[in-house]
């Protein structure tokens, strides 16, 4: 504190009285040691004349000299009110007198780990790594409070206690968003008296703030303390008696990030004073909890995002599954059959067939050059714009050229499209067909050759002005058409060796010539040879056979 201030109170004192200053100047060294080198008196001190006393009495000073130097820091604190220094005098508000403690008392204080040093120690190794156990066991932040309090409390053979945690640090979640006036939240409870179970908890959770959480919010607990007088317990004991006789409790800070986050608060049923040993314990602990409660605020954020992020997943599934046909149309003299998989929640393939004009049928199958959300953003872009001329162009070429210049305009370089479109007249079984940067579809004859259609081009919006060639070839009786995206070739077995053209061409030739028949024997080859490889690109088929 300010020397100005000393030397005022110095001078004001009457040569018999000297005393009463340097027992003044003795607490105030103790609180420096304490970590309070800036220590400023403030009404709140009760708690740190209790513990001053305490350890004096406990080092063996006499009755005598305990009651000098609390007259002389009644009467310190009584003239820093007097002269505006301070609000309060905490003597005048509590009873200081209380804690002074018989030999027998203090003979009587409760030690959680008693033993020779080294045993002890172990003792509370253990103790540590059971709280550890608990909080790792835990499925969310309420039920690994309660473990906690049940592991603490079992550990130190204590029957009460109770966790206060600062509402805006957001450690649980409240069923109303509205914070209690007084910015505190009854975390976990255990073994409560009569009194403070009364009328839903009212006298623990009601504003304002009680000693401990005052002590908190002010820097003034940094580490378990013995003697809080608690205003919480004597106010519920006034009301109806049933306290057990609690009157005191010791408190320990929760800290995480260096953050003082809330109190935990332990007694027993008749108070006997903590040792040093169970106030290291219960601190250590303490900030073992604080740790915890970090990493289940950062999962409970993280599970929360990921179900948002499913959520919004499965609506872009869900959006982009409904641009696909809800079923393959009927076309006499055809059969028709497709598969798609996406690799993720959301694919970058694509197919569609469109009803034109004139008794003709589009086919589209497109492939994004990615994977996952922005693959299938992308793909839902390329379906409007197909879908915006699909009726209005007779030539596979112009539509992509169209659509090429569309996504060119888009200005989205890191992705472009590789798509095959065809236009199939069942009247005279032409197919014209262009294709843009995509691996050309596999043409089935009858005898059950296999070869790739001729055919090349870009990629949809690489360049502006692409042009694609129209080609054309007459579906013969008993011909299929197999359309795919490089997911089917590019499949890996579990030697990471790729499914590849050949082996491609080598099942579509075995296989039956009808259309549903012959899909269904390539989705078998497919998972023959993939097995339990992971799947990493998306796979689109789409066959087209004549009868």
């Amino acid at each position: 504190m300010q020397p100005a201030v000393l030397e005022r109170f110095e001078t004001s004192l009457t040569s018999r009285e000297t005393s009463v200053f340097q027992d003044v100047i003795e607490y105030i060294k103790w609180e420096a040691d304490q970590g309070e080198a800036g220590f400023k008196p403030e009404a709140s001190d009760d708690v740190d004349i209790r513990t001053y006393l305490l350890e004096r009495h406990i080092q063996g000073a006499a009755h005598t000299s305990l009651n000098r130097v609390r007259s002389s820091l009644e009467y310190f604190y009584t003239w820093l009110k007097v002269n505006g220094l301070i609000e309060e005098n905490p003597f005048e508000k509590f009873d200081l007198k209380w804690p002074i403690l018989t030999r027998r008392q203090i003979g009587l204080r409760h030690d959680a780990f008693p033993g020779p040093p080294a045993e002890r120690e172990m003792a509370r190794l253990r103790a540590l790594n059971r709280l550890a156990e608990s909080t790792n066991r835990a499925s969310d932040v309420q039920s690994m409070l309660n473990g906690i309090l049940e592991t603490l409390l079992g550990v130190m053979t204590l029957n009460t206690a109770w966790i206060s945690l600062k509402f805006d640090d957001g450690f649980l979640n409240q069923a109303t968003g509205s914070p209690p006036p007084h910015g505190f939240v009854l975390a976990a409870a255990h073994n409560l008296p009569p009194s403070l179970e009364q009328s839903d908890r009212y006298y623990l959770t009601r504003p304002p703030v009680c000693r401990c959480q005052k002590l908190l919010n002010t820097g003034r607990l940094k580490h378990g303390v013995n003697v809080v007088e608690c205003s919480r317990l004597q106010d519920a004991a006034k009301t109806s008696g049933e306290n057990n006789d609690l009157m005191f409790h010791a408190s320990v800070p929760i800290i995480c990030n260096d953050q003082a986050i809330g109190v935990m608060n332990f007694a027993a049923n008749e108070w006997q004073l903590l040792s040093a040993s169970d106030l290291q314990f219960l601190t250590a602990g303490a900030r073992q909890v604080g740790a915890a409660l970090e990493r289940a605020r950062l999962y409970d954020q993280i599970r929360i995002q990921h179900s948002h992020l499913k959520h919004e997943l499965d609506m872009a599934r869900k959006v982009q599954v409904s641009l696909l046909p809800d079923k393959l149309p009927r076309i006499r003299g055809y059969s028709l059959a497709a598969f798609w998989k996406p690799a993720y929640e959301t694919s970058g393939d694509y197919y569609n067939i469109f009803k034109l004009p004139g008794g003709r049928w589009g086919f589209f199958v497109a492939d994004v050059c990615d994977k996952g959300a922005p693959a299938a953003l992308y793909m839902a872009l390329t379906h409007g714009l197909i879908r915006e001329r699909v009726q209005h162009e007779a030539s596979p070429a112009a539509l992509l050229a169209h659509v090429s210049r569309a996504l060119y305009k888009q200005d989205i370089k890191a992705n472009f499209v590789t798509s095959f479109y065809a236009i199939l007249d069942p009247a005279n079984s032409s197919l014209k067909y262009a294709l843009a940067g995509h691996p050309p579809p596999l043409l089935r004859k009858a005898s059950g050759r296999v070869k790739a259609l001729p055919g090349k081009g870009i990629a949809l919006g690489v360049f502006p002005d692409a042009q694609y060639k129209d080609m054309v070839l007459t579906l013969a009786p008993g011909e299929s058409l197999v359309a795919f995206t490089d997911g089917m070739t590019d499949a890996n077995n579990p030697k990471s060796e790729s499914f590849n053209l050949e082996n491609l061409k080598t099942a579509i030739g075995s296989a039956p010539a009808s259309a549903n028949p012959l899909l269904k024997h390539l989705q078998n080859t497919l998972v023959d040879w993939i097995e339990e490889a992971p799947n990493y690109d998306d796979v689109t088929l789409l066959v087209i056979a004549r009868k």
